[in-house]
């Protein structure tokens, strides 16, 4: 491991934990978080040369900034989606998940199928959480349960620990989340 690392990491462990905490609760601030994390995430993930987690954090960028203005328009409001809409994302992440994984055999990063897993179900819960559907959560479990076996090959360590413990934060949202959905809103 890089000496550089030695700090950058517990620093963007502890952010990320603070944006995903922050996002079981539905709130607002947990985008400030995401852009502090996915910045230090970013370039932890390339010197780990895990090209499409390093790239996401681009996209958790994006999305924080979404987020940001999203939720700063109404009320925090989960829903759940359709069973079409269930479809239609899963079958997002199969398809990101074949383009990216194409992508890095290609160019020979660390772990490709792995990493592209990750990455896919990671963008397809990000999407949906910044559109606040309770489903989210069951993306990121799937995205963090195979990000746990990816950073520990890699000697992240204490990322590896931090994506257990998001495994476990992604349960108790998808349970939260639920309990707050309006039962008028749910799909028919």
């Amino acid at each position: 491991m890089k000496l550089s690392l030695v700090w950058i990491e517990p620093l963007a462990v502890i952010n990320a934990l603070l944006a995903v905490g922050l996002g079981v609760m539905g709130k607002r601030i947990t985008w400030l978080f995401w852009v502090s994390s996915s910045l230090l995430y970013g370039w932890i993930f390339a010197q780990a040369r895990l090209w499409a987690d390093s790239a996401l954090q681009l996209v958790f960028l994006a999305a924080a900034v979404w987020g940001w203005q999203s939720w700063g328009r109404s009320d925090f409001c989960p829903g759940f989606m359709s069973l079409a809409q269930r479809s239609m994302a899963l079958l997002c992440a199969v398809v990101l998940w074949s383009a990216l994984s194409a992508v890095l055999l290609a160019t020979g990063g660390s772990a490709p199928l792995a990493d592209a897993f990750v990455g896919a179900n990671s963008l397809v819960a990000q999407v949906l959480m910044v559109r606040q559907r309770t489903e989210h959560w069951l993306f990121w479990l799937a995205a963090n349960l195979a990000g746990v076996g990816l950073f520990w090959s890699q000697e992240l360590k204490a990322t590896a620990a931090l994506y257990l413990l998001f495994a476990a934060m992604a349960l108790s949202g998808f349970w939260r989340w639920s309990r707050k959905v309006n039962p008028s809103d749910e799909p028919s």
